[in-house]
């Protein structure tokens, strides 16, 4: 088996991207960390990173990115976005969006319903 890089790898020198990424994921403000959740070179291990976040809205970015299934567990029990945001997310085990899908709140049923169709 291949030998995976720490969760929180720095990146190399020479990418600057990569470099940037990281720096903004430190960033104080949730509107900085929304916008950096939309990168599509935004790494996994910073997606996932944020998912404690205490921001909802940073949460909810984060849990709609996350291919982590525990994560998404997790983001069950959050506020009514969160769990909404866990029931669209396109990795979300099947017997989670069972679950969601008989949540109290009408916007985490509707996106379990409509992830479960993909």
């Amino acid at each position: 088996m291949e030998e995976q890089p720490p969760r929180t790898a720095t990146p190399d020198p020479d990418d600057l991207p990569g470099r940037l990424l990281h720096a903004l994921s430190t960033d104080a403000a949730p509107g900085v960390l929304v916008a950096l959740l939309t990168h599509p070179r935004m790494p996994s291990d910073l997606v996932d990173q944020l998912l404690d976040d205490p921001s909802e809205e940073v949460r909810r970015a984060a849990t709609r990115r996350t291919r982590d299934t525990a994560a998404l567990w997790r983001a069950a029990e959050d506020v009514p976005t969160v769990r909404a945001a866990a029931a669209a997310n396109p990795h979300a085990p099947a017997d989670l969006l069972a679950e969601l899908a008989a949540d109290h709140d009408g916007a985490v049923r509707t996106a379990a319903a409509r992830t479960s169709q993909h």
